[in-house]
This record gives C-alpha cells, sequence and structure tokens, in this order.
C-alpha cells in the first residue's frame, strides 16, 4: 500500500497553556482528531491517519498532554478531566479553522478523556465538541480494575525504566501474553525515549 508523504505538524495550545504537537493527514475535508491510549503517542495512529486522509478528512494525531513532544504540564495535572480539558480546546480550535465539529477517535486514555469533554460540555453548555465519537478499547462503563492494571503495568518500570527495547518489548509481551508478537521492535521505539544514564523509558 502506498504511504502518504510525511506528515504536517500542528501545533495547539492546551488548556494549561501546555503545547500539544499533532501530525496532520491531509490537507481538506471535515477534521477528525484521534487520540492515543496512555503511554502512547500519535505515531500510534499513522496508518489510520492515512487511511482516514486518502478518505477525504483531514486527520489530526495529538500527542497528549505529557506525552510524544507534546508538553509535560509543570503542576502534576494529569487526572483524566486534565486530558479532557485539552481535548475540548483542540476541538473548539479544529471546529474554528475548519467551520466543522471534528470526529474523535480515542483508544482507552483518548476515549476516556472525549467522553468527559463531550459530557462536560452537554452539561454545562448544552452543546455537542464532537460531531461524533469512536471508542478504541475503551467503554461508556469503565472496568476500573482493568484500568489500574493498565496503571500498575505503565508504573512499573517508570522509575528503573529498561536496560534495551527488547528488554521493553519482553515486559509488553509478558502483560499482553495473547497477543502475537511484532516480526520487529522498531516501532516500539516511538513510546520509549532514551534517558541521560542509558535506560529507556516511556515516552
Amino acid at each position: 500500500m502506498t504511504r502518504h508523504p510525511t506528515p504536517a505538524t500542528a501545533t495547539f495550545i492546551g488548556a494549561a497553556g501546555n503545547r500539544l504537537v499533532a501530525d496532520v493527514f491531509g490537507d481538506s475535508g471535515s477534521p477528525v482528531l484521534l487520540l492515543h491510549g496512555g503511554g502512547q503517542t500519535r505515531h500510534a495512529w499513522t496508518k489510520t491517519a492515512e487511511e482516514i486522509a486518502r478518505k477525504g478528512h483531514t486527520a489530526y494525531a495529538l500527542d497528549q498532554r505529557g506525552h510524544g513532544d507534546s508538553d509535560w504540564v509543570a503542576n502534576g495535572a494529569y487526572d483524566f478531566l486534565d486530558y479532557a480539558a485539552d481535548v475540548k480546546v483542540v476541538a473548539a480550535e479544529l471546529t474554528r479553522r475548519s467551520g466543522a465539529k471534528p470526529i474523535a477517535i480515542g483508544a482507552s486514555l483518548g476515549g476516556i478523556a472525549s467522553l468527559l469533554a463531550e459530557g462536560q460540555t452537554e452539561r454545562d453548555q448544552g452543546a455537542n465538541v464532537f460531531s461524533a465519537l469512536v471508542l478504541v478499547d475503551i467503554t461508556p462503563r469503565v472496568d476500573l480494575s482493568g484500568v489500574a492494571k493498565v496503571l500498575g503495568f505503565m508504573r512499573a518500570n517508570a522509575g528503573q525504566g529498561f536496560a534495551s527495547i527488547a528488554e521493553a518489548a519482553q515486559a509488553v509481551a509478558d502483560y499482553l501474553p495473547q497477543r502475537p508478537r511484532p516480526k520487529s521492535n522498531e516501532g516500539l521505539k516511538k513510546n520509549l525515549r532514551l534517558s541521560p544514564d542509558g535506560r529507556w523509558r516511556w515516552h
């Protein structure tokens, strides 16, 4: 399958004045906002974003606060409502730029943030943030024990990190034994950052 050219980069300002970075696929058509899961980055959406652009939309794959190339927030505001506040601001800006409310596609953390953004706005203002909302790996009724399990996995090696990409890949494989292992660990590099001490930590 032919890949699209390298995407453009867009910058948004989040609810806390934090810089949020997005890859933009396509340059016309109604906007689609892609929101990754916890511990992931905007790169998780590349193939999906390419296909969305191919269908005539403009896809914005966003790094959420504290992820990828977006800013960390100095006051440590990383509750679900903080992510939702950023989503509302970005959705409003996309609506302003395009004249159309975006479709949101949220995976896990991104789905929770989207649900909260939509629910709060409907309650407070009686208006919709999105023209449509698609949830991936999350439901409106969240299994809190499942959320705790994911957070526990992410935090387990947050301090010490990993000695290598292969070690991180093994940790993921141990956590998700039912999922087939990828042929290469290269994709995992986008979710990790090499620290000055030589250890790899979640991006």
